[in-house]
C-alpha cells in the first residue's frame, strides 16, 4: 500500500481520481479554506502552509510518501488574465515547488497540464514534441510549469481537455451545457474552436496505467477525433435529451473574451502505442457513450 500526497482533491477530476486510488493506498489530501473531502476510505485531510516547502517535505518524510500528485490549477482564462499573480502562483509556483519536493524525496511527481499550450495555427494535432507558443496568461503559466517540471527525470506530465458530470461546482463544458438545457435556456457554443475531449473516468484510467508502469515525460491523453465545441455540444445533447434543444453556434470573438487558440487538438499516438490493447477507449464515441451511461445512472 502506497502513501500518496494529493493536491486538488476537491476538483472534479480529483474527486473521481481519488475513488480509483483509495482502495489500495493511503492518501493525504491538502485542503484549503473550507473545502470538504469526498467521503471515501483511506483519505486523510492535511493542511499545509503552501509557502513553506520544508513543512511539506518534512511531512512527506514522516509519512513515507512515495508519490505526489498535483491536479490543482486556475483554469479560468479570463480570471488568469485579470489576476496574473494568482495565475502564476497556482499554475506555476505551486506545482514547481511540489516538483522540487518530489526531487528531494526521489519519488514520482504527476502533474496535470492542459491542451492550451499553443497558438492554434497548426493545421494538424499537436504532439508531445510540438513547440510551445502560448497566447494568453493561463497558457504562459502552464508552459512555464511544464518546462520546469520536465527537468526532473521522475516527472509525469498529462495533457488533456476533460469533461464530466456531477457536482454543481467546478463545471466542465458538459455540466454547463446540460444545466442550461434543463432550464430551457439557450447555449452558445463556438463552432470555430476545436479540441479532442476526454471523459474523466477514461482519462484517469490511462493516468493510473502510466503511474503503475512508472512512466515519465509528457503524455497527451485525448480522444481520436478533433471536434468543434458546438458539434461536441450537439452530440452530447442529442444523446442526453434525444434532440438538439437550444444550442446556438457562434464564432469566437476576441473583443469579448481573452484570446484562445482555435486548434487545441492533441495527438494521442504516443499513448495509443504504449497501450495498444486499450485503443478503443480513446475514440470520441466511446467518450460520449461512457458519459451518457454514467449520466443515466446518476439521474435514475
Amino acid at each position: 500500500m502506497k502513501n500518496i500526497l494529493f493536491f486538488g482533491a476537491t476538483s472534479k477530476l480529483g474527486r473521481y481520481w481519488l475513488k480509483t486510488l483509495s482502495s489500495k493506498n493511503n492518501i493525504y489530501c491538502n485542503i484549503h479554506l473550507n473545502n470538504k473531502l469526498p467521503k471515501i476510505e483511506n483519505l486523510n485531510k492535511v493542511k499545509f502552509n503552501l509557502n513553506n516547502s520544508n513543512e511539506i517535505f518534512s511531512f512527506c518524510k514522516k509519512k513515507n510518501i512515495s508519490l505526489i500528485i498535483s491536479c490543482i490549477g486556475l483554469p479560468n482564462i479570463e480570471l488568469c488574465e485579470i489576476n496574473k499573480k494568482s495565475a502564476f502562483n497556482v499554475n506555476y509556483l505551486l506545482p514547481s515547488q511540489l516538483c522540487k519536493i518530489s526531487k528531494r524525496l526521489n519519488v514520482l511527481f504527476v502533474h496535470i497540464s492542459t491542451d492550451m499550450l499553443f497558438n492554434g495555427n497548426y493545421s494538424k494535432k499537436y504532439s508531445e514534441n510540438s513547440k510551445y507558443s502560448p497566447i494568453n496568461q493561463y497558457s504562459k503559466t502552464k508552459v512555464k510549469a511544464e518546462r520546469f517540471i520536465l527537468k526532473y527525470k521522475k516527472s509525469l506530465i498529462i495533457r488533456a481537455n476533460f469533461f464530466g458530470y456531477g457536482e454543481k461546482k467546478n463545471k466542465t463544458i458538459t455540466d454547463k451545457l446540460i444545466y442550461e438545457q434543463q432550464l430551457n435556456k439557450k447555449s452558445f457554443m463556438w463552432d470555430d474552436i476545436f479540441f479532442t475531449p476526454i471523459y474523466i473516468p477514461n482519462l484517469v484510467f490511462f493516468i493510473n496505467l502510466l503511474i503503475k508502469e512508472k512512466s515519465t515525460g509528457i503524455f497527451n491523453i485525448s480522444s481520436d477525433e478533433g471536434i468543434s465545441k458546438f458539434n461536441f455540444g450537439l452530440k452530447i445533447i442529442k444523446k442526453v435529451f434525444k434532440k438538439e434543444n437550444k444550442i446556438i453556434a457562434n464564432n469566437f470573438n476576441k473583443k469579448k473574451f481573452v484570446n484562445r487558440p482555435k486548434n487545441m487538438c492533441l495527438s494521442n499516438k504516443k499513448i495509443k502505442k504504449k497501450f495498444e490493447n486499450y485503443q478503443n477507449r480513446l475514440s470520441l464515441n466511446y467518450q460520449i457513450k461512457s458519459f451518457f451511461k454514467d449520466y443515466k445512472i446518476i439521474n435514475e
